[in-house]
């Protein structure tokens, strides 16, 4: 019998390592994909409102929206609203500049209620423009 257990369990250990990379273990970057992009009226800036999903298996899906200087990369964590980011909390995102120094962001809840320390949590100034914040919900 420990001969048997001896030969079977280096067969064992290799399935089990060979196994293991046809596994997705959500590692890979997100899909982004960007539903409203508006310059700034000076066009030094961008408001975008975006979807994200990704994570693999466990998985996340949320909508925020992003400032950046002109030409900058989008980075969906780093998003205007919420404390955690990839919490499906927001929809219905829509951005309006008032002017160079003054954005506008609209959005809705998702939840009944929506989480209130989620909702209440906010960046107010980003690239030394105000954020004004517009709830629909």
């Amino acid at each position: 019998m420990t001969t048997l257990i001896r030969l079977t369990l280096p067969l064992i250990a290799a399935l089990a390592v060979g196994l293991a990379g046809c596994l997705d273990f959500g590692g890979g970057e997100p899909t982004v994909e960007v539903l409203q992009q508006v310059p700034s009226p000076n066009g030094t800036k961008v408001a975008t409102s975006f979807y994200c999903e990704g994570g693999g298996a466990a998985g996340y899906t949320f909508h925020n929206v992003t400032l950046t200087l002109a030409g900058e990369e989008l980075d969906p964590f780093d998003g205007l609203l919420g404390k955690h980011k990839s919490w499906h909390s927001f929809q219905g995102i829509q951005v309006d500049w008032l002017d160079d120094q003054n954005l506008e962001v609209s959005f809705a809840g998702v939840g009944a209620p929506p989480d209130p320390v989620q909702m209440s949590t906010r960046v107010m100034t980003r690239h030394g423009v105000d954020v004004h914040y517009v709830i629909l919900n």
